[in-house]
């Protein structure tokens, strides 16, 4: 996760991805989901394209720092690379849509996902059909 909070650090979302099969993971892990090799590499990108798979809305917290911010939503995202992350969600992202994904990290340095409507033509287009995506 520390790499991910150096990138996320400088408005960068820091991924894996296998050397052997190209196969994009999160969360971090020591071998690839895919083949079980060894050898990762972190990827960084500004953004990710995917799709809202499901959302909802957090009305209570437990920790102070959310609290001011209630109501919450967040969501999980399929990104087009192919794993699924939990995001917070801008309000007009509901199952279905199309959505960039983006990285910063909270106040007390975690890196955390944002999903805000796609903003270009290729984000808001879906991977080709028959198009595969890593794991």
């Amino acid at each position: 996760m520390q790499r991910m909070a150096e990138g996320a650090a400088r408005g960068k979302m820091a991924l894996q991805r296998c050397t052997g099969c190209g196969a994009v993971q999160y969360p971090p892990r020591e071998l690839c989901v895919a083949c079980l090799a060894d050898g990762l590499e972190w990827h960084e990108a500004d953004a990710a394209a995917g799709e809202v798979l499901a959302s909802t809305e957090l009305h209570h917290s437990h920790d102070a720092a959310f609290v001011d911010a209630l109501p919450l939503r967040v969501g999980l995202v399929r990104l087009d690379q192919g794993p699924s992350v939990v995001c917070f969600l801008a309000e007009d992202c509901d199952a279905g849509v199309r959505v960039r994904v983006t990285a910063r990290n909270d106040a007390a340095g975690r890196p955390v996902m944002t999903a805000a409507p796609a903003i270009s033509s290729a984000e808001a287009r879906p991977p080709a059909a028959g198009a595969a995506p890593s794991r």
